[in-house]
């Protein structure tokens, strides 16, 4: 109960700072509400797994309290961790890839320098999705990652290992999200297919930010004595 409270407490407060940042800065939504909710969706049905996880033997020596007061500064100190990252998609997305793939090179608030009518709606509507596409993905893998991250003080996949649930769960919940740009339900969700240089960028992110987590969860422990 601790660990799922706690990682879902900080992966929302996470999720729910990056767009309010996004919402005021960018000239468009970082993501649709009906996007959210799929997203939550399929990421909560990962978390579905956690009571069957493998706990570590140190944590079951003696009886654990419930302290709900530790949840508020869990968020503050974990939760910004993976706002970071959604901050660095964000910029990549808008600034490099979308221009690269979608508009040759010009930025969104200059389109309308260049392209008119149907047209420049056709390649904002293409901007807007693919900037959406790649946080919906992105996200999706940091939430996840994060699940491993913080469910033990240990270093996760070394020197501590999730359970076969928990494991099957989250990875399962990885590829049914990215296949989604790609099928006939992304296009209703009004997603369209990631360029393959796009998980390029995807790995190198994702491995720097279980880094990042594992040094702020190192720090978090170190200042208050305990994880969960």
């Amino acid at each position: 109960m601790i660990k799922y409270i706690k990682i879902t407490a900080s992966s929302n407060f996470g999720n729910m700072f990056s767009v309010l940042i996004a919402s005021a800065l960018l000239p468009f939504l970082p993501m649709m509400s009906l996007h959210l909710i799929v997203l939550n969706l399929i990421y909560d049905l990962s978390c579905t797994a956690i009571p069957w996880d493998n706990v570590d033997k140190e944590f079951l020596v003696k009886p654990r309290n419930w302290d709900a007061s530790s949840i508020g500064s869990f968020m503050i100190w974990l939760g910004p961790t993976s706002s970071i990252f959604d901050w660095i998609t964000y910029i990549f997305m808008y600034f490099i890839f979308c221009p690269l793939f979608i508009s040759n090179g010009i930025l969104f608030n200059d389109l309308s320098t260049v392209y008119q009518g149907s047209e420049l709606l056709k390649i904002q509507a293409e901007y807007i999705a693919l900037f959406q596409t790649g946080w919906f993905v992105e996200s999706m893998w940091s939430q996840t990652f994060v699940i491993h991250m913080i469910r033990t003080s240990k270093i996760p996949f070394i020197q501590s290992f999730a359970s076969l649930p928990v494991t099957l769960l989250t990875f399962i919940g990885i590829i049914v999200l990215t296949i989604i740009p790609f099928s006939p339900l992304g296009t209703i969700l009004g997603f369209i297919a990631l360029p393959f240089s796009y998980f390029i960028y995807l790995i190198p992110c994702i491995i720097l930010y279980m880094l990042l987590a594992t040094s702020i969860k190192k720090a978090y422990i170190r200042h208050y004595g305990k994880l969960l």
